[in-house]
């Protein structure tokens, strides 16, 4: 493999924890409906006003979290392939349903929009998000497997 290669894995595996940590974040806030740091309020990304369903609220929250959990592992390091493809196959499910979910978040807020006569925001903090989540499953595909690349 050559050195760029893995230098460029290595910086994925930096934005991929880092994606994680945001998404830790998220689930957390969720959990707690907002919080205060000092004079900064950082509210929850549903206001409850509007969205009076907690139950999912709270569920994408802790899937959040868990989501969060699968980025922070060591895929390099698994030595069992066996675990190591079970993983894999749990990580390519949960960051398409990550992607699924900023997809209905979207639809979501623009029929909110709609329905209180306003034009829903461009949402581009939900494609950010899908477009990491999706990134995830070629990242530690070539972590593990750097040959394919070439």
């Amino acid at each position: 493999m050559h050195e760029v290669t893995a230098q460029r894995i290595r910086y994925g595996r930096i934005i991929a924890v880092a994606f994680g940590l945001l998404c830790l974040g998220l689930g957390i806030n969720g959990l707690l409906g907002g919080f205060n740091l000092g004079p900064l309020h950082i509210p929850p990304r549903w206001d409850p006003a509007v969205v009076t369903f907690p139950v999912a609220l709270r569920a994408e929250s802790w899937f959040f979290i868990a989501y969060a959990g699968l980025l922070f592992l060591p895929w390099r390091s698994l030595r069992n392939p066996k675990l190591w493809q079970w993983l894999f196959a749990l990580l390519c499910v949960t960051s398409v349903a990550f992607a699924f979910m900023m997809i209905c978040e979207v639809m979501a807020k623009n029929y909110i929009a709609q329905n209180a006569h306003l034009k829903a925001k461009i949402p581009v903090f939900q494609a950010i998000l899908l477009f990491l989540s999706l990134g995830q499953i070629p990242l530690e595909l070539f972590s593990r497997k750097p040959e394919l690349l070439d």
